[in-house]
């Protein structure tokens, strides 16, 4: 993102010199000086990065039961899932389930093997851990938000249905997810229907969207808009774009609905004293979901008293792959920690 920052300068000297009140004058010079801290701001953060980093390969051995249908859409699409297990299993084993990232748009389950997500898969295996990884339907401007939390909703039943195939342990299940997938893992979380579907226990958000109105300023200011559109027309498309997708409104000539659907799948609107606790992992450098987007969750995890775990990943990106080994390994062991700590003692688990 590179602006000319002299010539958008001298534009809004002009316009303010030009503009009859005084008051209005200082408002627009308000919403420029914000507008050009912001920019110094992506600039540092862009100084900060540290360069992406390719780790090695997880030494780990499971069995794996690739691509097994889980669901045929409405538009007879199949959805399926892969599941790894520990070699030789001959007791029930607790289940987490896994959700890719990738905006809602794009990517798929065999995410979970690559970059940092294989040592936290290879340590919930060494822990004795069922790990399911799923597709999901993924959005487009006719397909919204209630297409994939249904199917998150289908692949619990799923799971139900096939928990004595798989040696599955009913009374432990968690659920688990990266960016957008942390969005849906989250939502699914905090909408339990226990009466009529296994209850997760707990919930895993790397670096997810927690509220949605905030993430896409949704009510943001006429003025400022209109300066984003201008001097950062692929950005602002792109969230107009965004909003579409996940909710089937214009932002533009649908405001009010689309707000209300962000609050409707915004995870933050249904954190209350019954949440399920949660795991939060998030990097100081992401440039895509803000970290501001965890701090309101952990916010609101304290708020009503919620066990929850929040660490910060400094200097880290989206996605976290600018991350080193030590780093990796450092996640994976937290995040089944806290897995540990979330177990109930069953007959299928030790």
């Amino acid at each position: 993102m590179q602006f000319n920052i002299t010539f958008i300068l001298i534009l809004y000297i002009f316009e303010i010199q030009n503009t009859p009140s005084m008051k209005t004058r200082h408002y627009v010079l308000l919403i420029f000086s914000l507008f050009i801290l912001s920019i110094l701001s992506y600039t540092i953060s862009i100084n900060k990065d540290r360069k992406d980093i390719s780790l090695p390969n997880a030494s780990v051995n499971y069995d794996i039961h690739k691509d097994i249908l889980y669901k045929k859409t409405p538009e007879n699409k199949e959805l399926k899932l892969d599941i790894y297990q520990p070699k030789n299993i001959h007791k029930k084993t607790p289940v987490v389930i896994y959700l890719h990232g990738g905006a809602w748009v794009r990517s798929d389950k065999s995410v979970i093997t690559k970059n940092f997500r294989q040592y936290v898969l290879s340590e919930m295996i060494k822990n004795n851990y069922t790990v399911i990884s799923i597709d999901y339907t993924l959005l487009n401007k006719k397909i919204h938000l209630d297409k994939p939390l249904q199917d998150c909703k289908d692949v619990l039943a799923w799971i139900r249905e096939n928990a004595e195939i798989y040696q599955l342990d009913m009374d432990n299940i968690g659920i688990w997810g990266a960016s957008s997938g942390a969005h849906l893992a989250l939502l699914t979380a905090y909408n339990q229907e226990p009466e009529t579907l296994p209850k997760l226990n707990y919930a895993v958000n790397f670096y997810g969207p927690t509220d949605l109105n905030e993430l896409f300023r949704t009510d943001a200011n006429p003025v400022a808009l209109e300066i984003f559109k201008l001097y950062a027309r692929g950005q602002f498309m792109l969230r107009h774009k965004k909003i579409l997708e996940l909710t089937g409104y214009n932002i533009e000539n649908q405001k009010k609905q689309a707000i209300k659907e962000c609050n409707i799948y915004s995870p933050l609107t249904y954190v209350s004293k019954e949440t399920i606790p949660t795991l939060i992992f998030h990097g100081t450098n992401d440039d895509v979901v803000d970290i501001s987007q965890s701090e309101l969750l952990k916010n609101a995890m304290e708020n009503n008293k919620i066990y929850h775990k929040y660490y910060i990943i400094n200097n880290a990106k989206h996605t976290f792959s600018n991350i080193n080994l030590h780093e990796a390994k450092d996640i994976a062991r937290k995040t089944v920690d806290f897995m540990n700590s979330m177990i109930k003692e069953t007959n299928g688990v030790d």
